[in-house]
């Protein structure tokens, strides 16, 4: 009888993936290291509906633990500037999901500003500026008696982007800044709509665009970026702040 017996158990376990019950699945040669489930006849990973089966970043799909799409823990398997919320990478809402830092049209950036009360807490080149050290505007005269003059660059609404006079200009200021062989601030500036963190990472990006196209013009004087958001802005309506929208050239 024991014979009998040993013999139908191991026609049963033999028979893997097929079952008739969860211990049909387990410990048997077949499947050493995993502990399956008899679901419908058939051993499988997983139940459906139930979570733990598959363990973190795991779900259970067809009787299988796949991976899941996007699943983080923490937000250093997230593509840069997407917070890990709710276990998925994701576009962040507001600077809650930041951890510390903040939320710029969906992307977390890492604030960098240091908190002040007086200008006694910032450095000599900063002022306190609503609760935070600013770049002061220390402003030199904007021409010198170099032979040539520097102009203004004016972007459009929300842009960073270069347009056609724009670039006009600044190639007239690269001649012109070789020539004086002297170094310059590019100060950026945006209108008053918008944030203050939003403004400031604005007129930063306007001043490295006009930044960069020096470079590529070949200029090789010192060039130091200076944001201001909307610090500078005295507009009230869409003249003004198309004046407001610019990045000013500024001897040193």
């Amino acid at each position: 009888m024991a014979a009998v017996l040993g013999a139908l158990q191991f026609s049963c376990t033999s028979n893997y993936p097929k079952c008739d019950k969860d211990t049909d699945c387990r410990g048997n040669e077949a499947n050493k290291d995993r502990s399956d489930y008899c679901i419908n006849g058939q051993c499988q990973q997983c139940r459906p509906g139930q979570a733990g089966d598959c363990g973190p970043g795991k779900a259970c799909s067809n009787g299988r633990c796949d991976a899941i799409a996007g699943y983080c823990d923490g937000d250093h398997p997230c593509p840069a500037g997407q917070p890990c919320v709710n276990n998925r990478c994701t576009t962040c809402k507001s600077d809650g999901d930041c951890n510390g830092g903040k939320c710029n049209a969906g992307k977390c950036e890492t604030e960098t500003r240091t908190r002040c009360k007086g200008n006694d807490d910032c450095a000599e080149s900063e002022d306190c500026i609503k609760g935070y050290c600013v770049p002061a505007n220390r402003s030199a005269t904007p021409t010198q008696s170099v032979g040539c003059q520097l102009g203004k660059i004016f972007f459009d609404f929300n842009e960073s982007v270069l347009s056609a006079e724009a670039t006009s200009i600044i190639d007239q200021n690269a001649d012109c800044i070789k020539r004086a062989a002297r170094s310059v601030t590019l100060t950026g500036r945006t209108d008053q709509r918008g944030t203050q963190e939003y403004n400031l990472a604005l007129s930063e990006r306007r001043a490295q665009s006009v930044r960069e196209r020096l470079v590529r013009l070949g200029v090789t004087q010192s060039m130091t970026t200076l944001p201001r958001g909307e610090l500078d802005a005295t507009g009230t309506d869409e003249t003004g702040w198309a004046r407001d929208r610019n990045v000013e050239f500024q001897w040193r």
